[in-house]
C-alpha cells in the first residue's frame, strides 16, 4: 500500500512527458518531421536490405555449391579404369595428405572411358583453394615439392587441369614418381603407410598406392568438378545481382513510403482544409472558418487563409453597408426632392394659370418669382448636401501622430465656437489621460469634423448646456457629447443615423449632421452610438480607432 502514491506519480510524470513529446512533435515544422520520417525509413531501409542481402547471398553461395554436377575429391582406380570418390586424411602437421576411397559415399565412380561432358580434373596438391595447407619452414609438402620438379608431370597440366583421357597415365607415371622419391627419402611421412615389406593385408594396386580391402589408398588425389548447369549459373546471377541491388531497391521503396506517409499525415489534412477554404472563396462563401490544429507552416498558412477570409468578408460586409446605405440615400434623397418639385410645379401651373387668364399682378408675379426662387434654392442645398455625401465615400483616412493637448484644445475651440452665445460648453478628460497625455495617431480635420457635427447637432436642441468628454480606451478615441435638452425619441435612438432622418424638418438642416458623424467614425475604424443620460437629455459617443497599445480606462 506505501508504494501506490509513488508509482502512481511515476505513471503520471511519465504521461506528462508522453503527451509533451506528442505535442512538440505535434506543432513541429514540416522540414524537422520530414527529416523525421526520412531517418526513420533510412534506417529501415539499411535494416531490410542488410536482412534481405544476407538472405540472397546465402541462397547464392546455396546455388553455388549445388551448382556442380560433380564436385569433390577422387582417386585413380587403374584396375577399373575410373575415378573412384575419395577423402582426405593428414598424415602429419605439415599438411601432407593421404587419400582413401570412401565406399559409403553418395557419390559415383566416374568412368574415364566416357566421363561426364565438362569435366575438369586437377591434382590435388595443385589444388590450392581447398586443400593446401601452409606450415612455414618447420614443415613442409614434401610430396608437392618433389612433384613440382618434375617437368614431365607439368606437361599434362593446362589451365584447366589434367584431360580426363590423359588422367591414367599421369596418375601412373605420379605414382612411379612417388616409388623412387620414397626409395630415397626412407623418412619420409609416408614410409609407414607404403613400406615394401609391410603385410597389410592387401593386393597391391600400384605403384604408390594400397588396398585394405575394397578401400584404394593413394597419395596421389585429384580434385574433379564439372561446370556449373546454366540454370544454376543464371540463378547465382540473378541472387548476386539482388544482392548487389538490394540497398538501392529497399532505399527506393523507403523513400517512397516515408514521401508517401509523410503527405498522408502531414501534408494532405492542411491542403484539404486549404482548398476547401479556397473553393468557398471562390464562391464567395465567407461564412465559414479556416481550422488547422498544428503550427506548423501550414497551420501558419491556414492561419494567413482566415485573416484573408475574415478580410474580406469584412470587405463584403462593409460594401453591402455601403450598398445598403447608397439605396436609403437615394430613396431618402428622392423622398425629400418630392416636396419643393411639388411646390414648384404647383407654382409654375398657377402662374400659368394667371397669365392666360390675363389677370396676373405685378404682385403675384413678384411673390410667385421669391417662392420660386426659394425652391430652386432648397433643391441647390439638396444637391450640394448629396454631393457631400458622395465624396465623403471617397475620403481617405490619413492618420498622424497628434499630441493629446492639441486634439483636445481644437474639440474644445469647436464645443465654444459653436454654443455661443446662448449656451455653455465645457470639455473634460479622464484621470489617465489628464495624467498621461498619450500621442493620438488620428485624422485630425476627421475627429474635428465629427466633432463639430456632434456638438452643432447637441447645441440646436440643448437648454443651456453642453458637455463634452474625451477619453483612450481598449485603443480608440473616445468623443462623448452631452446636453441637457429632451433627448433622442424611440424612432431617433433607432434610425437617428440614416440619411436625411430630422424629427423636426426645417430649409437649413436636413437631417445628414449624425449620418455624417456615423460614415467618418466608420471610416475610421470605429462608430457612433446614440443615447439618452439618465438625468435627461441624449448623449452621443464616438469612438476613433487607435495605432497605438490600448490604454486603459480608470
Amino acid at each position: 500500500m506505501g508504494h501506490g502514491l509513488p508509482m502512481a506519480r511515476m505513471s503520471s510524470s511519465r504521461t506528462g512527458r508522453i503527451a509533451r513529446l506528442r505535442e512538440r512533435w505535434h506543432n513541429a515544422s514540416l522540414k524537422t518531421s520530414f527529416m523525421v520520417y526520412m531517418l526513420g525509413f533510412l534506417v529501415a531501409a539499411l535494416g531490410l536490405s542488410t536482412v534481405t542481402a544476407s538472405v540472397f547471398a546465402a541462397l547464392q553461395n546455396e546455388v553455388t555449391a549445388d551448382a556442380y554436377e560433380i564436385s569433390g575429391l577422387y582417386l585413380v582406380d587403374a584396375e577399373a579404369n575410373a575415378l573412384v570418390p575419395a577423402r582426405s586424411l593428414a598424415i602429419d602437421q605439415a599438411g601432407n595428405e593421404l587419400f582413401v576411397q570412401r565406399a559409403d559415399d553418395e557419390r559415383e565412380t566416374i568412368p574415364i572411358s566416357n566421363p561426364p561432358a565438362s569435366l575438369h580434373v586437377e591434382r590435388i596438391q595443385a589444388y590450392t583453394y581447398s586443400y593446401r595447407v601452409e606450415t612455414g619452414e618447420e614443415g613442409k609438402l614434401v610430396l608437392e615439392e618433389y612433384f613440382a620438379g618434375s617437368s614431365e608431370l607439368s606437361s599434362y597440366e593446362g589451365e584447366d587441369g589434367i584431360a580426363v583421357q590423359d588422367v591414367p597415365a599421369y596418375d601412373a607415371r605420379a605414382r612411379e614418381l612417388f616409388d623412387e622419391w620414397a626409395a630415397e627419402n626412407a623418412d619420409n611421412p609416408y614410409s609407414a603407410f607404403f613400406d615394401e615389406g609391410a603385410d597389410d593385408g592387401a593386393a597391391g594396386g600400384g605403384a604408390g598406392s594400397s588396398r585394405f580391402g575394397d578401400l584404394l589408398v593413394s597419395p596421389i588425389g585429384y580434385y574433379v568438378h564439372s561446370a556449373p548447369s546454366e540454370g544454376a549459373s543464371a540463378l547465382s546471377t540473378l541472387f548476386g545481382l539482388l544482392t548487389f541491388f538490394m540497398f538501392p531497391l529497399w532505399f527506393g521503396a523507403c523513400i517512397f513510403a516515408a514521401a508517401r506517409r509523410f503527405y498522408r499525415m502531414r501534408l494532405a489534412p492542411g491542403l484539404s482544409t486549404l482548398d476547401a477554404a479556397a473553393s468557398k472563396i471562390a464562391d464567395q462563401d465567407l461564412d465559414f472558418s479556416v481550422a488547422y490544429d498544428r503550427a506548423d507552416e501550414l497551420g501558419r498558412l491556414a492561419a494567413s487563409f482566415e485573416t484573408m477570409r475574415a478580410s474580406l468578408a469584412a470587405s463584403q460586409r462593409a460594401l453591402w453597408r455601403t450598398a445598403e446605405e447608397r439605396k436609403r440615400l437615394n430613396a431618402a434623397f428622392a423622398h425629400d426632392l418630392r416636396t419643393p418639385l411639388t411646390i414648384l410645379k404647383g407654382k409654375v401651373e398657377l402662374l400659368e394659370a394667371h397669365l392666360q387668364a390675363g389677370d396676373a399682378t405685378p404682385e403675384q408675379l413678384a411673390s410667385s418669382a421669391a417662392s420660386l426662387a426659394a425652391q430652386v434654392e432648397r433643391l441647390a442645398r439638396y444637391v450640394t448636401a448629396m454631393s457631400g455625401l458622395q465624396k465623403l465615400e471617397d475620403r481617405a483616412v490619413r492618420p498622424a501622430a497628434q499630441p493629446f493637448d492639441a486634439v483636445a484644445g481644437a474639440v474644445d475651440d469647436i464645443g465654444r465656437s459653436l454654443c455661443a452665445p446662448n449656451r455653455t460648453f465645457a470639455l473634460s478628460v479622464s484621470a489617465r489621460c489628464d495624467a498621461e497625455r498619450p500621442e493620438l495617431a488620428v485624422d485630425r480635420s476627421l475627429v474635428e469634423e465629427v466633432a463639430e457635427n456632434l456638438v452643432g447637432n447637441a447645441a440646436r436642441f440643448a437648454v443651456a448646456h453642453v458637455d463634452a468628454r474625451m477619453d483612450v480606451r481598449d485603443g480608440f478615441l473616445v468623443l462623448t457629447v452631452e446636453d441637457d435638452g429632451p433627448g433622442f425619441s424611440p424612432a431617433a435612438l433607432e434610425q437617428g443615423c440614416a440619411p436625411f432622418f430630422s424629427e423636426t424638418p426645417s430649409k437649413d438642416h436636413f437631417g445628414l449632421g449624425l449620418n455624417i458623424a456615423a460614415l467618418l467614425c466608420d471610416k475610421h475604424g470605429g462608430s457612433l452610438a446614440l443615447g439618452n443620460r439618465a438625468g435627461g437629455g441624449a448623449r452621443t459617443t464616438a469612438r476613433f480607432a487607435l495605432n497605438f497599445p490600448a490604454v486603459d480606462n480608470q
